[in-house]
């Protein structure tokens, strides 16, 4: 798996640092379940960050250097207390070995899919199952492939800075989407735009998956789907919400 987010990681912060509808799910999950915590795709620490203001011990995985050089520079700035509580670990979410276990793992922010095939999608929560605990709870949220968006080929979407977290620095983003749906994929390639600057250029793909696929995949690999929601304050999935919000249970002996 490419390291995708390292073309990413300069402008990381500035397109998604004030997204903030995510963090009270995750953190009422973490107060629900309890300590030790494990972030997939753990990024600038946007997620990891909040837990541990709150008092949580969270252990941060992502592939990318250079996103977690970012996520080490925003805890450097926390208070002490804060600081002690997070630890960050550079590996693959498909294969890892942290010689622990946690009561809780997330996955924020449709960071599963980058999962490109069947088999990560399997190793990944297989990964996963090995490190949380007897009863360990394993929670991410996705959004849902909607059918106005995947009848399109081909699409382009302008973001000015006033929709961006830092305005100010005149940075506007071109995001080209392109569709593959024989391979369920999106082929983003975001085009920075700075004042007096060069366009910068960064891609990504995405597979994208349906609410049974997923469940399928979690009982694949161990789990048992708690609950699937279609937003994070526990709305019922009606599949136009454009979310999904997923919790599973590691069942013992299922793999």
């Amino acid at each position: 798996m490419a390291v995708v987010y390292d073309a990413f990681a300069p402008f990381y912060d500035i397109e998604y640092g004030h997204k903030e509808d995510d963090l009270p799910f995750y953190a009422d999950l973490a107060d629900t379940y309890g300590d030790p915590i494990l972030e997939i795709g753990v990024g600038t620490a946007r997620v990891s960050i909040e837990l541990a203001l709150k008092g949580h011990q969270v252990w941060g995985v992502d592939h990318s250097v250079r996103m977690l050089e970012l996520a080490r520079r925003k805890i450097r700035v926390q208070r002490d207390t804060v600081r002690k509580r997070i630890r960050l670990v550079q590996a693959d979410m498909r294969r890892f070995d942290l010689a622990m276990t946690f009561n809780l793992c997330i996955i924020p922010f449709r960071t599963f899919l980058h999962n490109l095939t069947p088999k990560q999608q399997i190793s990944t929560l297989k990964s996963i199952y090995n490190h949380l605990t007897d009863d360990g709870i394993l929670a991410l949220d996705l959004f849902v492939p909607l059918h106005q968006v995947l009848g399109k080929s081909h699409w382009r979407v302008s973001i000015p800075p006033e929709e961006l977290n830092s305005p100010d620095k005149g940075i506007t983003i071109t995001a080209d989407i392109r569709h593959d749906p024989a391979g369920q994929l999106l082929i983003v390639q975001n085009i920075y735009h700075q004042p007096k600057q060069k366009p910068r250029r960064a891609s990504m793909r995405y597979r994208y998956v349906f609410r049974y696929e997923m469940e399928l995949l979690l009982n694949l690999a161990g789990f048992k789907v708690l609950s699937c929601t279609g937003g994070f304050s526990g709305e019922p999935y009606d599949f136009h919400s454009g979310m999904m919000c997923f919790v599973a249970k590691k069942q013992l002996n299922s793999i």
